[in-house]
């Protein structure tokens, strides 16, 4: 009798560490490492998509704003002398440009759904979120500025 018990709690004990190893879609725990050794990081089509640790590793550095695009009355902006550097935890934009402020703020993830209808991790009090990059271009999106049916979208290609 004792050595029953003994391996219905051994297999109770096993259960558990198992089903703590994965999440509720099967796949590994968040707490574990991600292999980016085989990612392109200048070219991530659904860069959204991605966990957070490939966002956070794609759009980490310096970056040149090139294009605005807001849509309505405004149309396509294209700054001549705007950068954004993100930093972990901050971002520092710099620059004269009219339509991008120079600011200097800090910004949490936050995973939410988003105005192009997908759910995506959004610098939570920047209200930006990222796309996609095609050659070392990231395509970042205003999640919070809506205007009418669009979202105003900015395209930064990283300064190397």
């Amino acid at each position: 009798m004792k050595i029953i018990k003994l391996l219905f709690f051994t297999a109770l004990f096993a259960t558990v560490c198992f089903a703590c190893q994965s999440n509720e879609n099967g796949t590994t725990s968040s707490n574990e490492e991600i292999d980016m050794s085989n990612i392109d990081f200048s070219n991530i089509e659904n860069l959204h998509a991605q966990p957070l640790p490939v966002i956070q590793k794609c759009v980490e550095g310096k970056w040149k704003c090139i294009q605005i695009i807001t849509y309505g009355f405004v149309g396509i902006h294209y700054p001549s002398n705007a950068f954004v550097n993100i930093k972990n935890d901050s971002v520092a934009v710099t620059g004269d440009d009219c339509f991008i402020q120079a600011n200097s703020f800090s910004y949490s993830w936050e995973k939410k759904e988003t105005s192009l209808d997908y759910t995506t991790y959004v610098m939570e009090d920047i209200g930006w979120f990222f796309d996609k990059i095609r050659n070392d271009t990231l395509a970042v999106v205003w999640d919070g500025a809506r205007v009418g049916e669009y979202s105003p979208t900015c395209l930064f290609i990283r300064i190397k």
